[in-house]
């Protein structure tokens, strides 16, 4: 297939129109005229995603985090970006990402449905969010062991006080300043990258704030997959996208 072909393909589920203003999803590198024969999805566009499709003789990259949102301010082959992009141009990899698109229609309706959960809906006027009722309501430490155990977090903090956690929202990546929008509408909101700030909101206005990381996000790349695999005459695989941080 072409890669025009299977941008056709992403782009009919994750429309361009629908990121944020601020994002930059869509073909960051390459040719569009570009024969796939394999496919690599990664949570990142970052050299180690890069060399592992090389490494894979992969002809596509398709990353959820896009290259472009750094700002380019030269092509130096040393460094980053510059590396970067002269790697992908000269084993001919068609970078592609889709960032806030995906979020919209299906991140964190795939995240939610993690849960035991019904009544999803979206949760904030930017369509990003998502919020539903538990099957059964929970106390709160029941909850908190239940996420850990549903998001397999090694590690994770977490502020506010409630009693018993019925309606929940989440958004995956740095969504915590969504908060605002759930006062008095959810018991409790998981979401990554929070602030002392936000931890201070969530206890001031009684709501569980759980902070699951940002590499949560990883469920994308399963997902993603499975749903190519529909659509695609290509051999598909997975990166390893490992998260950027180490806990101790």
């Amino acid at each position: 297939m072409k890669a025009q072909q299977i941008i056709d393909i992403i782009e009919k589920h994750f429309p361009l129109s629908i990121q944020e203003h601020w994002d930059k999803c869509g073909l960051q590198i390459g040719d569009r005229n570009q024969e796939v024969h394999k496919i690599m999805i990664s949570l990142n566009a970052d050299i180690q995603s890069l060399e592992e499709a090389i490494e894979n003789h992969c002809q596509m990259l398709i990353t959820h985090h896009p290259f472009l949102l750094d700002q380019i301010s030269n092509i130096d082959k040393d460094e980053f970006m510059g590396e970067f992009i002269f790697k992908a141009i000269e084993n001919k990899i068609v970078v592609y990402s889709s960032h806030t698109a995906l979020d919209k229609v299906s991140m964190n309706q795939w995240l939610i449905e993690q849960m035991d959960v019904h009544h999803i809906e979206v949760g904030d006027h930017s369509g990003i969010t998502r919020l539903a009722t538990l099957n059964q309501p929970m106390k709160m430490e029941e909850f908190i062991d239940y996420v850990q155990n549903v998001y397999q977090l090694e590690h994770f903090k977490y502020a506010g006080q409630t009693d018993i956690i019925n309606r929940v929202a989440i958004c995956g990546g740095s969504g915590a300043d969504f908060i605002e929008e759930f006062y008095g509408k959810v018991d409790a909101y998981l979401t990554g990258d929070t602030k002392y700030r936000h931890a201070k909101n969530a206890s001031d206005h009684h709501l569980l704030l759980i902070d699951i990381h940002h590499h949560t996000e990883k469920i994308m790349v399963k997902k993603l997959k499975e749903l190519l695999e529909e659509e695609v005459s290509v051999d598909i695989i997975t990166g390893i996208s490992p998260d950027y941080y180490h806990y101790r």
